[in-house]
């Protein structure tokens, strides 16, 4: 990607003020504030959020965190189902390392105070979500994701030697000499870029849900993290994986609020415009097919009954039931006119995950060393071409972990000096414009969820690629000085991957489908495509 400079701002940081740490986090999701309870009582840590700590996708998430707890389950299973969902693309590896260090991750929460909702026996109760064999999901009600942030949130805040620094936004990497050193930052107040030098640095960032129009993912989903890492020269995989969750509720709120998964778990139907539970006969696991299945199939049904959503009846569910197992959705259907357990719950499938992202090990190393990433903008390689429901979080939770127990090995070769003297300058070649950020957002939302949606062919995606190019020639050369601008620079950016990695998988694969290649081809694509600032062609790497 010619157009794409290095970095989105010129300085030079001899010039800028500059602070420094031994680990500087991005995010504040579950796996950036993991990694800083992880992590301060060894090293200065700085971490860095975009929005307020508690603005995340983290905070969203309602179904819960899967791990195999009951005397049914296990690892083993949980493996299994894992790798099933991802349709060949799984790493083997960083799979077990997931379902096994599950229950420790899980007990470090509960240790931390995070409630997770109990049976009368007193033992945790497991719910049961799309694509997995068996009841494993722990849950807080329907507010898991809350509950996990909230207590992870005090428990950094109370920790003093974790210096917090909310509503900033990070603009860039920096680099010498291959390495990751640092960032470059724009805080609150300051007129000036700030400098963060760092001995090694974690990017949780979280996707890129804003991206389409109709999405889950809060307004700070923008995708900054996997532009910043490309831009730096780490590669990226899997970006043509994004999920779309079967049922967000169809109404004009923005982002969509999520009905979960788990309310089907409970015995919730899907049915069409014509009463017909149209997921039958599809697949043994009915409405708890794995997402991508599911998700084609109310396309599907959408395109014959000619509207634009399906219905999730729970009029079958004892109200009371799902008042108590559902309070939030009870609530906002309601708000919405809709009453659960009585009527027909309009739904339709809306942009929520993206599979891909930054290329880590199974250690969260980058191929950019003192770069690590985890979360939703890392590509470990558990979720393969399609995410197991409530594995996202528990992925945050034990890949941030991993990382910290390796951290010395980077971190303790490196030397204050090497790092913080460094002077780093950078010529932008661009000009100031008037431009109206807002429209040209959505104008790539509207780009996106026409050709690179659920659906895409050779022809959408060779179009959009045109428009897309067409957007960047003008943004990349426009300074910007405010966050808006630089987030529609970081949507420009991961759009064109991802529409890139689409267009050259030709084949239908998990959450990719392309009707133009509608079966897969394990002979030609069970293999990864990793894109690289710099290089012409991708890298394929195979399973």
């Amino acid at each position: 990607m010619k157009n794409i400079p290095r970095y989105l701002i010129g300085f030079n940081t001899k010039d800028l003020e500059q602070r420094s740490s031994d680990l500087l986090i991005i995010g504040s999701g579950i796996a950036g504030l993991t990694a800083a309870i992880k992590s301060y009582q060894k090293y200065k840590v700085t971490l860095l959020t975009k929005g307020e700590l508690k603005e995340t996708a983290t905070w969203y998430a309602q179904g819960g965190v899967a791990t195999a707890m009951s005397e049914k389950d296990s690892p083993e299973l949980h493996y299994q189902d894992t790798m099933k969902a991802g349709a060949g693309l799984c790493d083997p590896e960083a799979v077990k390392a997931l379902v096994n260090e599950a229950r420790e991750s899980i007990d470090d929460l509960i240790k931390l105070g995070v409630n997770f909702d109990k049976a009368l026996s007193g033992k945790i109760e497991l719910a049961r979500e799309g694509g997995h064999s068996l009841s494993r999901i722990l849950h807080s009600e329907d507010s898991t994701g809350s509950e996990i942030q909230s207590t992870l949130v005090s428990k950094v805040k109370s920790c003093q030697d974790i210096q917090i620094k909310e509503n900033t936004f990070v603009l860039d990497f920096l680099t010498h000499k291959n390495r990751c050193i640092g960032a470059i930052v724009l805080e609150p107040g300051e007129k000036n870029p700030v400098v963060y030098f760092a001995k090694a640095v974690i990017l949780a960032t979280g996707g890129c849900g804003q991206l389409y129009k109709v999405t889950t993912s809060p307004s700070v989903a923008t995708g900054d993290g996997i532009a910043m890492g490309y831009r730096a020269g780490a590669g990226v995989c899997d970006m043509e994986f994004i999920q779309f969750h079967p049922t967000g509720l169809y109404d004009k709120e923005s982002p969509r609020f999520l009905i979960t998964e788990a309310l089907r778990g409970e015995g919730a139907y899907l049915r069409d415009c014509a009463g017909n539970r149209f997921m039958l006969g599809i697949h043994p696991l009915a409405e708890l097919a794995p997402r991508d299945i599911v998700v084609r199939e109310i396309v599907k049904a959408m395109k014959r009954c000619g509207e634009d959503h399906v219905y999730l009846d729970t009029t079958h569910i004892s109200v009371e039931k799902l008042k108590k197992r559902f309070p939030m959705i009870y609530k906002r259907c309601k708000k919405s006119g809709f009453n659960l357990g009585k009527d027909m719950i309009p739904v339709s499938p809306v942009a929520h995950y993206m599979m891909g992202g930054v290329k880590t090990d199974t250690f969260g190393r980058t191929s950019l060393p003192g770069l690590y990433a985890s979360g939703e903008t890392a590509c470990t390689g558990i979720h393969g071409a399609n995410r197991l429901a409530s594995n996202s979080l528990l992925e945050g939770l034990v890949f941030s972990r991993r990382i910290c127990k390796i951290l010395e090995d980077d971190i303790g070769k490196i030397s204050k000096e090497s790092i913080f003297n460094i002077n780093l300058a950078y010529d932008f070649s661009g000009e100031k414009k008037d431009v109206d950020v807002d429209k040209h957002k959505e104008l790539l939302r509207e780009i996106m969820t026409s050709f690179v949606g659920v659906v895409r062919t050779k022809e959408g995606l060779r179009g959009a690629l045109k428009k897309i190019s067409s957007l960047e020639n003008e943004i990349f050369k426009i300074k910007f000085d405010e966050v808006g601008g630089f987030e529609l620079q970081n949507m420009l950016t991961v759009a064109k991957l991802i529409t890139q990695a689409a267009l050259i998988r030709e084949e239908s694969r998990g959450a990719h489908f392309r009707s133009d290649f509608p079966k897969n081809d394990d002979s030609k694509w069970k293999k990864h495509i990793i894109l690289k600032r710099g290089l012409e062609t991708p890298i394929y790497s195979k399973v």
